[in-house]
């Protein structure tokens, strides 16, 4: 299991600047057999990714070509051994432009 990041995205490749959380404090924030709080914070080219109250994701997407500014929201659950996903208080928030 990978701990969190601070990366950006310039000229197509991915720079990863530093971790937020390893591994470890990861597994210490999951909980396993309980709800998750998740918030994702998506401003312009800035994402920022809460888990449990602990940032463990932080992107900024600087190439022009490639940045998304719109698009769908989906809810993923991604492959792997057998596992389900549970949702509950989904909220969207739409920010104030800047």
């Amino acid at each position: 299991m990978l701990g969190g990041r601070k990366a950006t995205w310039e000229n197509g490749k991915k720079s990863t600047v530093g971790t937020l959380v390893d591994a470890a404090g990861y597994e210490k924030l999951f909980k396993l057999d309980g709800w998750n709080d998740v918030v994702i914070i998506a401003r312009d080219n800035h994402i920022q990714h809460f888990l449990n109250g602990t940032l463990i994701l932080d992107f900024t997407d600087n190439d022009p070509q490639l940045a998304l500014k719109e698009g769908v929201i989906a809810l993923q659950l991604h492959v792997g051994k057998p596992m389900w996903a549970e949702y509950k208080n989904v909220r969207i928030k739409e920010f104030d432009k800047k």
